[in-house]
């Protein structure tokens, strides 16, 4: 720099005559070059000594260097860069996706330039001390949305992020001939490109993605998630056939199983409909189409004792596309399935993107992986769960020493409540974690403060409304989509059909409404079941917990209102009639209400509500909420609403209208009606109607002692139940022209029957006898019999005096074992 530059050109330019404290701002501007610029001996900028020294030689300006250093800091003049703003300088760097990999010139907001050799320095330090992190529980696991459909869901969630801080100017060298090859990245971009890679790598291993990705550019971005993406893919995958069918998925399986299509040759042990040349119109073909409107369900049978016929390990030749053709294993793997997952992304054989080109330190992942001996046991359980592989649940959680703090980490029940699949394995997952560890008070609420019952809640209004996730929790945004919507909780889809993944990559991160049906038989089952599974436990949560759905606060006070879980209930069946699909009946909500009921639940029980906050038309000068029951919150929609209804909703929602009226009076009755403050303990020494239960004998106390707990009832609320359950394990909707429920269960007979129009429930399940229930001996309606000792899921010919059943369409029908969580209960005993 030319030193002319900063002489004074005359003697108004020295601001002699000015008060000496004035000076300092007239001449800010050149103290100001000099202290920054490249003035000094032999081109380096100069000191504070060097610059009084200047200003009083050419400016007869006379200052301390105390004084220079006291109007520097007061005017935020420095040469030294903040390690905050060399991080930033860093991060902007690497957001900018550019084919030329010179370093840009990196101008502050006070004229500063950066100083290239500082910021190597800088770096290099930085990679020296970088410490390899510890993956979080579910890092791995939780990329289910390629990155189409990631953007839409959260909707532009990384708009902005690239834009330059606003004290930054990054000036990027001119651009080279179009058609040259870009030389190599400079040095200093090198290093730029190794530290962002392993600032990311913590980033990912921490499991804070939104910062992650907002910290990439849009390239990165893209090449990240759909890395991640089709290992979600391949281990989900891997985790739902695990024990059966091919040991070893390449990407070229999985690409044949999940999108029809190879990539390349097909493995010679693995049979195909269609050869590569007409995969691509089959895959446009899938995408234009929607799944059935009929569903898949669960029959359970009860357990037989055998012996199989083992079978010689030979070649095996598997229809890709049929997984139902697929033998179990003879042999187990070598591997357990966390450690499968392991050596997979360990090895990159889940995908055809090489590591050198992922915008994280793979290294850093692979070094992460290795030193912790655990690492990926906590996914593999979330992705068995998610996959509904109950007997892999199963066996992770029995073969691997986890505490129960692990397992809160990653709410399993929670999870399976999201993934719930009514279609192929009903309550299975959930019976395989009550088994292998109890679902203990401290598993209810999980980290968005909903309730193992939210979850199934959610999973009902995903599945058969069309009500948007920001409607029903906060928490669900962003992104605006419900948990679980990769899997039909009936079974018609899953996250590795080819429906869906082409969907996901089209960009659409939600279900469509038209892939959706009224709240089926099939899922009214898997959700029953898995509060059965859930609410019977000796230690289990508290039936009456707060939900943590459909939460207001009162606008004048701030009281936060929460809603009892028969409230929600109650929300749910609304928005199945006002939101729901076209041939819904409510008999879904009402077999969940009674099934509560059975197990404990209280309808009398008040909760704090504001009906206006609901609405949407509550003020903010008052206070309008007021403690009442679930009955009451049902009461207060319009009736005008009601009346635009179908008559078969407008009938069901009277039904579960008496049945909560005859439900809060037969508590006033017993003396159950408990204030939300009460235990539930209080209500030992109160006394009680007594009605006969056939499970009185069998076992010492009962399940309505002291063990279980399990709530008496009257004679009309176990008939109720009885029927329920006996519909629910005889009838689904086999052809389209098939009503969603059969002509054996009446929903208008109900209502006559609970509105005492008619004395008796004149339905042709109770008129022609087709149930083993006995009026005289059952207090609760819980159908099994002596023969066997699981009172809570029997089998349809335990409860039928006839086979009436019609749900013998193998193709579509899963077979499972009777689950027996009293057999559970009393060996722990």
């Amino acid at each position: 720099m030319d030193i002319s530059e900063v002489l004074p050109c005359d003697d108004g330019a020295k601001f002699i005559h000015v008060p000496y404290e004035e000076r300092w701002k007239h001449l800010k501007p050149v103290i100001t070059q000099l202290y920054m610029g490249k003035y000094g001996p032999n081109g380096k900028s100069m000191t504070i000594g060097q610059v009084a020294s200047f200003m009083k030689e050419n400016y007869s300006f006379h200052g301390a260097e105390t004084q220079y250093r006291r109007w520097f800091r007061e005017w935020g003049i420095r040469k030294r860069i903040l390690m905050t703003e060399k991080k930033e300088i860093v991060s902007a760097l690497g957001r900018r996706d550019r084919d030329d990999g010179r370093t840009p010139n990196v101008m502050l907001g006070d004229g500063k330039e950066l100083d290239k050799k500082q910021l190597k320095r800088h770096l290099k330090d930085e990679i020296r001390r970088f410490e390899v992190q510890v993956a979080t529980p579910g890092v791995f696991t939780s990329w289910n949305l390629p990155y189409a459909a990631l953007a839409k869901a959260h909707g532009a969630p990384f708009e902005g992020v690239e834009a330059t801080l606003g004290y930054l100017r990054i000036h990027s060298p001119e651009a080279r001939t179009p058609g040259r090859n870009s030389p190599p990245p400079s040095p200093t971009m090198q290093l730029v490109q190794r530290k962002l890679a392993q600032d990311r790598s913590s980033l990912m291993l921490q499991g804070r993605f939104q910062e992650l990705l907002a910290g990439c550019g849009e390239g990165a971005r893209v090449t990240l998630t759909n890395y991640f993406h089709e290992f979600y893919v391949h281990s989900f995958v891997t985790a739902k056939y695990w024990g059966r069918g091919p040991k070893n998925w390449t990407p070229d399986l999985v690409s044949a199983l999940t999108l029809r299509e190879f990539s390349v040759s097909p493995s010679p042990t693995i049979a195909h409909r269609s050869s590569p040349s007409t995969s691509a119109p089959q895959a446009v073909e899938h995408e234009r189409d929607n799944p059935t409107q009929l569903c898949k369900w669960v029959i359970h049978v009860r357990r037989v004792n055998y012996s199989p016929i083992p079978e010689p390990e030979s070649e095996q030749m598997f229809d890709i596309q049929n997984p139902n053709s697929w033998t179990p294993w003879q042999q187990p793997m070598d591997l357990s399935l966390a450690d499968s997952m392991k050596e997979s992304m360990l090895e990159n054989t889940f995908s055809a993107t090489p590591k050198s080109s992922l915008p994280i330190s793979a290294e850093s992942i692979s070094q992460s992986l290795r030193q912790d001996p655990e690492a990926l046991i906590l996914d593999a359980l979330r992705m068995a769960i998610m996959a509904g592989n109950s007997d892999a649940v199963f066996d992770i959680i029995e073969e691997n020493d986890l505490v129960t703090e692990d397992f809160v980490s990653i709410h399993p029940f929670h999870l399976a409540a999201a993934f719930l699949d009514g279609g192929n394995n009903c309550c299975a997952t959930f019976s395989a974690l009550v088994m292998a560890m109890n679902p203990e008070p401290r598993f209810n609420v999980d980290d968005l403060g909903h309730t193992i019952l939210d979850s199934l809640m959610v999973s009902i209004l995903r599945s058969h409304t069309t009500l948007g996730p920001e409607h029903v929790s906060k928490a669900f945004q962003p992104p605006n989509r419900y948990p679980g919507e990769e899997k039909d909780i009936c079974g018609r889809w899953d996250a590795d059909s080819p429906l869906v993944r082409s969907l996901f990559r089209r960009g659409h991160a939600r279900v469509p409404t038209q892939w959706k049906h009224p709240f089926c038989h099939s899922s009214v089952q898997g959700v029953c079941h898995s509060i059965i599974a859930i609410f019977v436990p000796t230690l289990r949560p508290d039936i009456n917990f707060p939900s943590g759905l459909f939460t207001r606060r009162c606008g004048h006070c701030g009281l936060e209102l929460k809603l009892g879980p028969i409230h929600t209930l109650v929300a749910v069946a609304f928005y199945l009639a006002q939101l729901g699909m076209p041939g819904e009946t409510l008999f879904g909500p009402l077999a969940v209400l009674v099934c509560l009921l059975r197990l404990g639940a209280r309808a009398s029980l008040s909760a704090m509500v504001s009906v206006d906050a609901i609405l949407g038309n509550a003020e903010t000068d008052t206070c309008n909420h007021n403690p009442i029951d679930a009955s009451d919150l049902l009461q207060t929609v319009p009736g005008a609403i009601v009346a635009g209804w179908t008559p078969t909703c407008q009938s069901g929602w009277k039904c579960i209208a008496e049945i909560l009226l005859t439900a809060r009076q037969e508590e006033a009755n017993l003396g159950r009606e408990v204030a939300p403050e009460e235990d539930e303990d209080d209500l030992e020494d109160v006394d009680q109607p007594y009605y006969p239960c056939p499970f009185d004998d069998e076992f010492d106390g009962g399940i309505h002692g002291e063990w279980l707990r399990i709530p008496r009832g009257t004679p009309k609320s176990s008939l109720l139940w009885a029927t329920i359950q006996t519909e629910l394990l005889t009838y689904r909707k086999v052809r389209p022209s098939d009503p969603w429920i059969s002509d054996n269960f009446s929903m208008d007979a109900l209502r006559a029957w609970l509105m005492r129009e008619k004395e008796l429930f004149a339905t042709p399940l109770v008129e022609e006898g087709l149930m083993r229930w006995d009026h005289d001996s059952s207090c609760c309606g819980w159908l099994s019999q002596s023969e066997s000792s699981e009172p809570f899921m029997p089998v349809a010919e335990q409860v039928c005096t006839s086979h009436f059943m019609n749900m013998d369409v193998y193709e579509r029908a899963t077979f499972l074992p009777q689950p027996n969580h009293f057999e559970f209960e009393i060996e722990c005993d």
